[in-house]
């Protein structure tokens, strides 16, 4: 079963949740996916494009917070719903910061929090990504791969 974030704003799966899926909305610790039973140690956070560039602008020192407690997990990711491009280009729309700061800031998020980032084109993309990482995690996690 999918554990889906309470505080997940547009949350994926609820409008056109996929055949057979069951999923229950709670309260993650961190992250905004995750699995019944692993929520302790299983979980994606989800970032639209204006929520990644306000998490490493302004609102910086929470998502470092919400990124340590990720890099404890058994497995943890970030799925970004933008291209890789267009989150670097750095649209002047969304956000004044440079496009080498934005890099930089991406390589740190993989090497200092051991996260992997999955940038989605699209909800779609997103959607499907997250459901089949998070389908194998618990499928490693309770034979006891992970």
């Amino acid at each position: 079963m999918l554990v889906v974030d309470t505080r997940e704003q547009s949350a994926l799966f609820l409008s056109k949740p996929p055949k057979g899926l069951l999923f229950v909305r709670d309260t993650l610790i961190a992250g905004d996916y995750s699995v019944k039973g692993f929520e302790d140690s299983i979980a994606i956070e989800r970032k639209g494009l204006n929520d990644f560039y306000g998490s490493i602008g302004n609102g910086r020192e929470r998502f470092k917070r919400e990124l340590l407690r990720l890099k404890g997990y058994s497995w943890a990711a970030l799925v970004i719903e933008a291209t890789e491009e267009h989150v670097i280009s750095a649209n002047t729309m969304y956000s004044a910061m440079h496009p080498e700061s934005i890099k930089g800031t991406l390589v740190s998020i993989c090497i200092r929090y051991r996260l992997p980032i999955y940038f989605a084109k699209d909800r779609d993309a997103a959607q499907n990504w997250i459901l089949r990482h998070l389908v194998k995690c618990f499928l490693l996690k309770r034979g006891g791969e992970l």
